[in-house]
């Protein structure tokens, strides 16, 4: 015997599909601010490198690519915490607070001062250029 199933489709309010349309708008637009971010800090830190900066830390240079890498993790981090938030206040306290804290290891670690301005300034250009693109696409709460 079997039993009978139901199903509760609901009808989706106009406020569940304009945050649905804003958070599948949000990939590409992340995406190029991640870009442009990861170019950014790239060009800040190959300018560091050819006045004499050294970038190191505990005496190992650090590529360009990484300061690009770390630049596209950051984004798709804040890709997956906007949409695990999906709310403009929530987001922006959670991602200033997290880049905050990242800053942490770019002043303890680096072995000179130069080095250690220039990775605090490239986490505050990534900062800048990624949280606003991603934030502009979240609601509001109500």
């Amino acid at each position: 015997m079997s039993l009978p199933t139901t199903s509760l489709d609901l009808p989706a309010t106009s406020s569940d599909t304009t945050t649905a349309r804003r958070l599948r708008s949000l990939l590409p637009t992340a995406m190029l601010a991640g870009a442009a971010a990861a170019a950014a800090t790239v060009v800040v830190a190959a300018s560091a490198q050819a006045a004499d900066v050294s970038l190191e830390v505990d005496g190992k240079a650090i590529p360009l690519t990484a300061f690009a890498f770390w630049t596209i993790v950051a984004t798709f981090a804040g890709v997956v915490l906007a949409a695990v938030v999906r709310h403009r206040r929530r987001f922006l306290a959670a991602t200033l607070t997290l880049t905050a804290l990242s800053i942490v290891p770019s002043i303890v670690a680096p072995d000179d001062t130069a080095t250690t301005i220039v990775l605090v300034g490239t986490h505050l250009l990534a900062a800048a250029i990624i949280i606003p693109a991603i934030s502009n696409r979240l609601p509001t709460e109500k």
